[in-house]
């Protein structure tokens, strides 16, 4: 009577073998299934996040090379400016002669990178002509015997009255360094371009602008000539 009953249990324990088996190689499979899955992820994930580390990279490079420039800017010469053409008409290829600026090697001088803090912080949203028209308001003063010969005492003119100097940016309490780096280098390449006698053609004589939300009392005894962006500007008469 015992016979029986043990083959059962020799059959059943062999089926329960078998099906550990199966279970265990399907277990393995699924596994291997995963871990090729985790692997291709991975690897297709890999080219993105390598453009990330790219583009962290050049960013801080470029932090770099700007805090380089800033931390010249004490030791640059003071030599005052040589202000070529007032006069010279704005030129149609504008935008051409931008993109013709190298700065590579070039040195800028800190009456320049004084010239090129202003139109970056007066007028780095504003198109293109409008910031070569801020940098003539500043070059007319210097050749204007009623304001300071230099850039730097032009820009920088009363800036210990707080919010009440010439330029907003100069007395607003806020840092004068610049943090977008890309504005900074265009508005150097605007300052070298206005050096070598590029003009707006609307800011000729200009020594005063404002934005065209605002409406000091002084513009109503200036004459207006003209507005670019959101800057109006004006010239006194008697220049």
């Amino acid at each position: 009577m015992q016979k029986p009953r043990n083959e059962k249990l020799s059959m059943a324990n062999s089926r329960s073998h078998e099906l550990g088996l199966a279970l265990g190689a399907l277990s393995i499979m699924a596994a291997v299934i995963v871990g090729f899955g985790l692997l291709f992820q991975i690897g297709a994930s890999a080219k993105p996040m390598d453009n990330v580390a790219f583009s962290g990279a050049i960013k801080h490079a470029n932090l770099m090379r700007l805090d380089k420039k800033f931390a010249e800017l004490n030791t640059l010469p003071g030599k005052a400016i040589t202000i070529p053409n007032l006069d010279m008409p704005f030129g149609d290829n504008l935008d051409k002669n931008l993109k013709s600026v190298d700065l590579f090697g070039r040195v800028f001088t800190r009456e320049e990178m004084c010239l090129a803090q202003a139109v970056y912080f007066e007028a780095r949203s504003e198109p293109l002509v409008g910031q070569v028209a801020i940098a003539e308001v500043i070059l007319n003063r210097i050749v204007d015997p009623r304001y300071p010969d230099t850039a730097c005492d032009v820009v920088f003119q009363n800036q210990h009255l707080r919010n009440k100097c010439q330029f907003s940016f100069a007395c607003d309490g806020q840092s004068d360094r610049p943090k977008n780096t890309g504005a900074w280098e265009k508005s150097l390449k605007v300052v070298a371009l206005v050096m070598k006698g590029e003009r707006s053609g609307v800011a000729k004589r200009a020594t005063h602008y404002h934005a065209s939300y605002v409406s000091p009392r002084w513009s109503a005894h200036l004459s207006k000539l003209g507005q670019v962006g959101s800057h109006i500007f004006y010239r006194e008469e008697s220049i």
